[in-house]
């Protein structure tokens, strides 16, 4: 027994792993609600099982040509991160081109999987299903209990993902695997998966991440762009347009939490106006002026990873007497210009752009447009929460857009070549 798993995993020759590749993914892109940080564990803990197997030759290269610009893409996205904290060196800057190592395992998690794409669409397809239904029941039963343990008047869930925003990215993603599944469902499994995209919808909802709720309606409208047949668009159009507006209504109504969010909007927007910028979002106009004027002061190399949230506290202060700082400058372009200038800003444009040139390119059979609807919508997601949030830069958020990206390639293009027997 101790020698067949040692031989799994130190000595593997990867012909039965099939369900460790379907567990990693329906964990990693379906799970992160109910697992919080334990995904990039997971991510991290693949890459490096991985690179280990590339370096001893057991795991041969299985990158297609396409793909390998994507890791590349990636590489650089490390690089530049690693020649800004060089030339503005400290313990912070260290740590944050540290906590971007998982980026280079990307070749090794795809290296990996060798499991049937169908077989996987459809095991990640269940799996979000079932998610969403899950998160959907749990959320409102875990705000009652917050609500009454701490006394609060308005509740945000965060679940395990540690953070509303977090959460809401995390339900973005149920919401795009399960719309993928129901563009390309004609059986009773549209209507299951069309109910689990309402959970997810509802999930978003209910976090009060404003950021986010244009996903609500891009990620179904982009869905409604990979039917099959052009009548299908016609016909579904109306209806998808009329529940999802029914059901934004529904929630908006009988969510206190999100009739806050959307009364605090309007109330910041008219305070900005008014020239007052104490509020949510006038803080974040307050960094937005601060970010442009530092990135204007160095814009090849910017300040370094990390030493970007000192100088907008320190810009903001100057200006108006308070200093305003938070994790991140509320906008993903802003936030790497601030990090790593220039270089920074074509970096993360890389790793959003490369993967979706190369996906559009290839030819693609039916699991391969899945695929690409999934990559599509991956993209969509992510580049709505880097508007006015966090793109990359937290575990769960890098270890998920790792996974997603790699998992949606797969599907596209598969293996390169076959590994090498142990």
């Amino acid at each position: 027994m101790m020698k067949m798993i040692v031989d799994f995993w130190i000595r593997p020759s990867f012909s039965n792993y099939d369900w460790v590749n379907i567990v990693f993914y329906c964990t990693i892109l379906c799970l992160g609600a109910f697992l919080g940080s334990f995904v990039s564990v997971f991510v991290i803990s693949g890459a490096v099982y991985g690179s280990l197997h590339l370096v001893t030759g057991r795991l041969n290269w299985a990158l297609p040509a396409p793909v390998k610009l994507v890791y590349l893409s990636f590489c650089g996205f490390f690089v530049a991160d690693l020649i800004a904290a060089a030339f503005h060196p400290s313990w912070i800057a260290f740590g944050e081109v540290v906590e971007n190592l998982p980026f280079l395992g990307f070749a090794a998690i795809y290296s990996i999987t060798f499991v049937d794409r169908e077989r996987l669409l459809s095991a990640v397809e269940i799996t979000a299903a079932a998610a969403s239904f899950v998160a959907a029941a749990v959320t409102p039963f875990v705000g009652l209990l917050v609500v009454a343990d701490e006394n609060l008047q308005y509740y945000r869930p965060e679940l395990a993902a540690g953070n509303p925003n977090v959460l809401a990215l995390l339900g973005g993603i149920l919401l795009v695997l399960n719309i993928g599944a129901v563009v390309r469902r004609w059986n009773s499994g549209y209507w299951i998966h069309l109910a689990a995209a309402a959970c997810a919808f509802y999930l978003v909802s209910a976090t009060g991440t404003r950021g986010l709720w244009p996903i609500l309606f891009a990620v179904p409208l982009l869905g409604l762009c990979f039917l099959p047949i052009k009548k299908h668009i016609l016909w579904g159009l109306p209806i998808v347009a009329l529940l999802l507006l029914g059901l934004f209504a529904l929630v908006a109504t009988y969510s206190d939490s999100i009739k806050h969010r959307i009364e605090t909007a309007g109330i910041d927007i008219h305070s900005i106006y008014s020239g007052e910028l104490t509020s949510s979002i006038g803080q974040r106009v307050q960094i937005y002026k601060a970010g442009l004027e530092l990135f204007v002061e160095k814009p090849l190399l910017g300040y370094g990873p990390g030493n970007e949230r000192q100088e907008i506290g320190r810009k903001t202060f100057d200006a108006g007497g308070v200093a305003v700082s938070f994790s991140h400058s509320h906008n993903a372009f802003l936030n790497a210009a601030l990090r790593a200038g220039i270089v920074g800003v074509v970096a993360l444009a890389g790793v959003l752009v490369v993967p979706l040139v190369i996906g559009l390119r290839a030819k693609k059979d039916d699991v391969g447009r899945a695929g690409f609807f999934t990559l599509c919508g991956i993209l969509l997601v992510y580049s709505c929460s880097g508007i006015v949030g966090l793109l990359l830069g937290n575990d769960i958020h890098d270890a998920v857009y790792i996974a997603a990206v790699c998992y949606a390639l797969y599907l596209v293009f598969g293996r390169a070549e076959a590994a090498i027997p142990g």
